[in-house]
């Protein structure tokens, strides 16, 4: 990783430097140090490193200044501030090529990135066609899939099984198909639950408290006007198909999670978290759709894995009130002012004790 990042920053090849950002840092040594400090703040210094991508334009597409801003926005629109990154454009070949290293280790929550063979096609490379298209330039390869453009967030809830905007405008509209009877009573029990919905060409399904909806040809097969009024002659079909919403062993687990501490007397602040990670998980019980407060369900399913981490949290450090919670922020605070001095002192030279750290010659991907 130390030499990737050392090689995608070299001067000769970013017109000395000006062609380079990121967010961990201004030069190579500062990027691996952040980078290492995110590992071993989570204890995980082993196993993959980081990743190394790499988008390239054929000769005469883009120019290094368009090149520079697409690779800056594809990285906070992918990467945000979850990941440690730094990226670049070199310009020492015919075709203008840039390059991005990321940490392995989410800096915010310690989950690991993990790539699996595929993900470019299915969920990296749509966000870089639609940056493309929005300042007007060719993508940057065909269009087979036809994939909309996720979020890394999107795309880390959809590998979890936890529910995305796409899976909850599925499973309303596959609930509201189970209480119509033709197509105009669905599109009014579907306002009924608070849904914008635009009529044209294609259907535009926008849930209550979202300020974009999905179409429907990007809800996949059986979400088609005619396939729903279909769905609805065939009814009852409908019991053998699957949830759109989330894999129940899934929400399962959490529940297992959850239960050791269910067996002592809970605060009512304590209370609050876990009666939000059960509506979550019983998301389609209700007998009774329009009685429940489906915007705030909504909002918290696209938040599940963050809810279910910070109730554990409160749980497991027997965090009763916002007050106790509070310190405990304090206390985070305090470390996090630390480590950045300790990483601003190796900066200035001073001597720092720290563990070794092993690397995995492997560890980081082209």
């Amino acid at each position: 990783m130390k030499n990737s990042i050392a090689y995608i920053m070299n001067p000769a090849k970013t017109e000395d430097g000006i062609l380079v950002g990121g967010n961990a840092g201004t030069t190579p040594e500062e990027v691996f140090d952040v980078m290492m400090e995110t590992k071993k703040e989570w204890d995980k210094t082993g196993g993959r490193q980081g990743y190394h991508f790499v988008i390239s334009w054929k000769p005469g597409e883009v120019t290094k200044e368009q090149a520079y801003r697409i690779i800056g926005e594809f990285c906070e629109r992918y990467l945000g501030d979850a990941y440690d990154y730094v990226y670049s454009v070199h310009t020492d070949q015919v075709h203008l090529h840039g390059h991005i290293v990321f940490n392995s280790v989410n800096r915010l929550d310690g989950y690991k990135y993990r790539y699996e063979k595929g993900d470019w096609e299915k969920y990296i490379q749509p966000v870089t066609d639609e940056i493309c298209r929005e300042h007007g330039l060719p993508v940057l390869a065909d269009e087979r899939t036809g994939a909309p453009a996720k979020s890394y967030a999107e795309f880390k809830a959809e590998k979890e099984g936890l529910p995305t905007l796409t899976k909850i405008v599925r499973a309303d509209i596959d609930m509201m198909i189970g209480r119509s009877d033709d197509f105009d009573m669905f599109l009014r029990n579907m306002r009924r639950l608070g849904y914008r919905i635009r009529e044209g060409k294609y259907i535009t399904y926008c849930p209550p408290g979202f300020q974009k909806g999905r179409r429907d040809k990007s809800l996949g097969e059986g979400y088609s006007r005619e396939d729903i009024s279909y769905r609805i002659c065939h009814r009852e079909m409908e019991k053998d198909r699957e949830p759109s919403v989330i894999r129940p062993e899934t929400f399962s687990g959490m529940e297992a999670r959850l239960a050791p501490y269910l067996k002592v007397r809970l605060s009512p602040y304590q209370l609050i978290f876990v009666k939000r990670i059960r509506d979550i998980g019983h998301y389609l019980d209700s007998r009774n759709p329009f009685a429940v407060k489906w915007k705030d369900v909504r909002k918290d399913a696209m938040e599940a894995g963050r809810l279910f981490e910070e109730c554990m949290y409160l749980l497991e450090k027997d965090i009763r009130d916002p007050e106790t919670l509070e310190t405990f922020y304090r206390d985070a605070g305090r470390k996090e002012r630390n480590l950045i001095r300790r990483i601003m002192a190796r900066r200035d030279g001073e001597t720092i004790v720290t563990r070794e750290v092993s690397r995995d010659p492997q560890g980081v991907t082209g």
